[in-house]
């Protein structure tokens, strides 16, 4: 036999059933991680999904070295050719999909990259947190802020409305491994944009020390029709009343499982929000209270509800586009019961449009092929 086609029949025999193992894996991590668990089990469930991951990795190994596994007897022979399927066939054909997507009609815009070590490096920036390290690592894009303007074309949207403009920060995950004054960076790459509405989807904090950044770090932001937050799941590991309270110092107007209704020159502009499945959902709204309807969900995964509710805006996070995205393959971790199907950006189904930011942070600071981000959305009529 050619080497040729030792190499052939080791990839179709070990190689794409072991991505296909790996897949399953990632699989059963992303959805369990859009469940509503708390952390701390959360960490745990992972914790025994790695160990089966690796423990039935060596088995399956093992027992191929001594027994090729397509002679196994049926039964056993069935996961190894479902990895097969999984490694050769559907992660490559979800790659793909995620690669060919494309944004929906309607949409156009622009960004910039601003490098927040600018000018004095980016030691200032790192904190003394103990994943502080992960800021060092090489190639690390953490200190490189994508300031993304979009125009939305909005199907029968008031000319009251037209010019709406919106501004979205996500995912903060305010922790001591960062300096203070990243932060403070982020938000002056935002007050450099004028705005109708300042809304935050989640995730404020990531330790209890932190929730005192709130206040001096977002209260700078200004808007003319007002601020909103919503929290996250993170943000559920600590004092809820004690997050809301820094947001109502800083101006914000909590909106977790509730709607609003704002009149702006004669037009009705309902906000409301949601933290689940780890907080209050609000209940569906009435399809005649409001010209434009504006959901804040932290989670990407309410967007179906949404568009059930008549919902024309979801402003979402949580997913952080990933964090690290691969050459061809994309995002591997994403904490979705869709698993990666909500990974970042626009998305709409009727007249529904989501829009999944990549987040300012995150639990661990580290960014490869996916920048932290702000946006900026303005509303036109179509």
């Amino acid at each position: 036999m050619s080497l040729e086609w030792t190499y052939v029949g080791a990839i179709g025999t070990i190689f794409l059933p072991a991505l296909g193992h790996l897949y399953h894996f990632l699989l059963a991590v992303n959805v369990s991680s859009g469940w509503g668990m708390r952390e701390t089990p959360l960490a745990r469930l992972r914790t025994v999904l790695l160990a089966v991951l690796l423990g039935t990795a060596a088995w399956l190994l093992y027992a191929h070295l001594r027994c090729p596994w397509w002679t196994w007897v049926w039964p056993l022979r069935a996961y190894p050719l479902l990895c097969l399927i999984s490694g050769g066939i559907v992660l490559p054909l979800a790659s793909l999909q995620l690669a060919m997507r494309r944004r929906p009609s309607g949409i156009s815009g622009r960004h910039d990259l601003v490098d927040l070590s600018e000018p004095s490096g980016p030691h200032v920036l790192i904190g003394q947190g103990w994943k502080s390290w992960q800021l060092r690592l090489p190639g690390n894009e953490a200190f490189g802020l994508c300031r993304r303007e979009w125009e939305l074309d909005v199907s029968g949207l008031p000319p009251a409305l037209d010019g709406l403009s919106i501004i979205q920060l996500s995912d903060l995950h305010f922790a001591p491994c960062y300096d203070r004054g990243y932060f403070k960076r982020v938000v002056q790459a935002c007050c450099d944009w004028t705005a109708d509405l300042v809304v935050i989807t989640g995730d404020l904090v990531e330790v209890q020390e932190a929730i005192a950044w709130i206040e001096p770090v977002l209260g700078p932001l200004e808007s003319r029709l007002g601020k909103f937050a919503i929290l996250g799941n993170h943000d559920a590991e600590h004092d809820r009343d004690e997050i809301l309270e820094a947001l109502t110092s800083a101006g914000f107007e909590s909106v977790d499982g509730h709607w609003l209704t704002i009149l702006d020159s004669g037009a009705r502009l309902e906000i409301g929000g949601t933290s689940a499945p780890w907080g209050p959902s609000p209940d569906p709204p009435d399809p005649e209270t409001a010209d434009f309807r504006l959901l804040l969900s932290h989670s990407p995964d309410q967007f179906y509800r949404a568009c059930q509710w008549g919902v024309d805006l979801v402003l979402s996070g949580h997913n952080h586009g990933g964090q690290v995205r691969l050459p061809a393959v994309g995002p591997l971790f994403m904490p979705s019961r869709y698993s990666r199907r909500f990974d970042r950006g626009f998305f709409r189904s009727g007249r529904s449009l989501l829009y999944v930011s990549e987040g300012v942070a995150g639990q661990h600071p580290y960014r490869y092929g996916c920048p932290p981000e702000v946006c900026r959305f303005v509303l036109r009529s179509a």
